[in-house]
């Protein structure tokens, strides 16, 4: 079985590493509303996806459509209030509704359960594309009007699937960006507020050792008391890295903090190794604070008693 120091220090260490990560998020999250980064990118996908990059065409007339953009004027200022999020079905809808094929599926004679004709179809999609051509998606819809034999579910299912999977490619060139950020502010966060994940598992290694010193040595001055808990800390400032911090008695009896040695923060092998434990901390936040959330709640259900038998058929980490 472990012994408690080895979980004490998994503990401490997930901990740190989820603390970061979550306040990496946020400020990644923050970032991102602030610039309206989601929006954009989305607005990206669709200009690609369309094949409109200077938004004149179909991309303009969809930003244009209510059903993508509720919020946005029109025709008038389509990319004003611009939607993060797009359901595929009001795609493809907005779609029908742009192409004109909506108008003839509603206009087949026959009863309901009608089909138009294909060429009514082809006719449509070619008069929709007569102002700015666009070869390659006029391509693509006469395709699937053939596929779906002019069946409007068919058509919806088959845009739908299509935005579906651009949209993958868009996320995952989103999650990249936002990886990329959060590296850079997580590795930030670390050298501000000294979050050395190397100096922390250090720190949490030698803890019980540290506190039977405190117990075994009564007599230790309340100077040198407050030296080794500086030393002691797993993060912040001062932590025993770089510079030293002692207590300064003035004549008058006044107390006060004195910075020694402040020139070895940026020298010295201590400089280097803090250095990359700030890195081995932001690269730690690339996981993201679910996955240190999930195995936080493992280590305490392994240092508790167990799962409860829900929790066991559940598959949930915290113990009861």
């Amino acid at each position: 079985m472990f012994s408690s120091t080895v979980l004490d220090l998994a503990f401490g260490l997930v901990f740190c590493f989820f603390a970061v990560s979550l306040t990496t998020g946020t400020v990644v999250e923050t970032i991102s509303s602030l610039i309206k980064w989601r929006s954009k990118t989305l607005l990206s996908g669709i200009q690609q996806l369309v094949n409109d990059p200077e938004m004149k065409g179909l991309a303009r007339q969809l930003y244009a459509h209510a059903a993508i953009n509720p919020r946005g004027p029109g025709a008038d200022n389509p990319q004003k209030n611009m939607p993060a999020y797009i359901d595929p079905q009001l795609f493809a809808k907005a779609m029908m509704d742009i192409i004109g094929i909506s108008f003839q599926v509603a206009a087949a004679t026959g009863g309901a359960a009608a089909l138009p004709s294909l060429s009514a179809l082809h006719d449509q999609v070619k008069a929709a594309f007569a102002t700015i051509p666009n070869p390659q998606i006029e391509q693509f819809l006469t395709g699937v009007i053939d596929r779906s034999y002019g069946d409007a579910e068919k058509i919806k299912t088959e845009l739908s699937e299509w935005f579906d999977n651009t949209m993958d490619r868009v996320s995952g060139v989103y999650k990249r960006w936002t990886q990329a950020v959060g590296f850079v502010v997580a590795l930030i966060l670390a050298g501000a507020f000294n979050v050395d994940a190397v100096s922390v598992a250090k720190t949490l290694w030698e803890q019980p050792t540290v506190a039977e010193t405190f117990k075994a040595n009564k007599e230790l001055k309340a100077t040198d008391a407050i030296d080794q808990l500086n030393k002691a800390l797993p993060i912040g400032w001062p932590n025993g890295f770089g510079k030293k911090a002692t207590l300064k008695h003035s004549a008058d009896g006044e107390i006060s903090w004195k910075i020694e040695a402040f020139d070895a923060l940026f020298s010295g092998p201590d400089w280097w190794l803090a250095g990359l434990g700030w890195l081995i901390t932001a690269l730690t936040t690339l996981f993201g604070a679910p996955f240190w959330f999930d195995l936080l709640q493992t280590l305490v259900r392994l240092k508790g008693t167990g799962p409860s038998p829900r929790e066991k058929a559940d598959g949930r980490g915290a113990a009861a």
